[in-house]
């Protein structure tokens, strides 16, 4: 087990995060890193997406369907000079946009592969829910067996995507699953630290108190979680090691090669898929388990990421 995994308190209270949270949900303008801008409704989820008549009107839809079931393990080796050496060859499993019931049997797919690999941590960046359903209660019963299946040394740390409601975050906690909601957590190896830091989702659910945790300089080895690449920049200046994110589903529809035709992002799309850096900083964007309401893929897989740490010269 570990020495000791710490949750520090947010920079604002639960309780205030939770009445902003809920008001924001209520509007119909998301709150973006912009400004506001209009934001599709739940009913949205209902409906049958354009693309996924066009797919099936070429005959195209049930490959789609297929590459979107093909998940895959994307495996990485990452070197940092500030990784402390007590850290050397630490383990992270990222898991990202599993968008439970979108997809039936996905979930259970994902789960077969994540048993097979003990980590050291697990990291969910967002996005559990679609347009906040299934409700809570039912998207954390189809999450269970992706929870079941992980060996984590380190337990679950997670952030909310800009689909998830705000009742999320206690009922994945219930389920002993630490969410960070701006604010961070330390795991010790002896006198070695390794910090998470991880923000509320800036994509509709924008706040300064994002802008504001990770503008302060980390003390030590930091690993930024956050549910967008639209706040790398940020991280990157202030001297993070690594940024975690997903968002983007890596386009789903991509180009040969794998470049996403949309982002559904606002500022640094160029960081919308795969592994990149920002100054000094690595950053890797998850393109997901699951899809939105468009059940379809091309040249852009579904994927688990397990990354390894290591130090420089290790």
């Amino acid at each position: 087990m570990p020495d000791t995994v710490t949750i520090s308190p947010a920079l604002q209270p639960r309780a205030e995060w939770l009445r902003q949270r809920i008001a924001s949900e209520a509007g119909r303008t998301a709150n973006t890193v912009l400004g506001r801008t209009r934001r599709l409704g739940r009913l949205h989820v209902l409906k049958d997406p354009g693309i996924t008549i066009v797919l099936k009107a070429v005959g195209l839809h049930a490959r789609a369907l297929a590459n979107a079931q093909n998940l895959q393990l994307r495996t990485l080796e990452l070197t940092f000079p500030t990784l402390p050496a007590a850290f050397d060859g630490y383990t992270l499993m990222h898991l990202s946009d599993p968008h439970v019931g979108t997809i039936e049997g996905l979930v259970e797919r994902a789960a077969a592969l994540i048993k097979q690999h003990p980590v050291d941590l697990a990291v969910l960046t967002g996005d559990i829910q679609t347009f906040g359903r299934p409700k809570v209660s039912e998207a954390v019963r189809r999450l269970q067996p992706m929870l079941a299946a992980l060996q984590s040394r380190d337990g679950v740390v997670a952030v909310l995507g800009n689909h998830d409601s705000h009742d999320l975050a206690e009922a994945l906690e219930q389920a002993n699953v630490r969410v960070l909601v701006n604010q961070q957590a330390v795991i010790t190896r002896g006198a070695a630290r390794l910090t998470l830091v991880g923000t509320d989702d800036v994509r509709y659910f924008y706040t300064e108190e994002a802008v504001r945790l990770l503008e302060v300089p980390p003390s030590g080895f930091a690993i930024a979680l956050v549910h967008s690449p639209e706040l790398a920049d940020v991280a990157a200046q202030a001297g993070y090691a690594l940024y975690l994110t997903g968002h983007t589903h890596g386009g789903q529809i991509a180009l040969p090669g794998g470049w996403p035709l949309i982002t559904s992002t606002r500022r640094l799309r160029r960081l919308s898929a795969g592994l990149w850096w920002m100054g000094a900083m690595q950053g890797y964007t998850s393109s997901g388990i699951g899809t939105g309401p468009v059940t379809a893929r091309f040249n852009c897989p579904p994927e688990i990421a397990l990354i390894r740490l290591r130090c420089t010269g290790a």
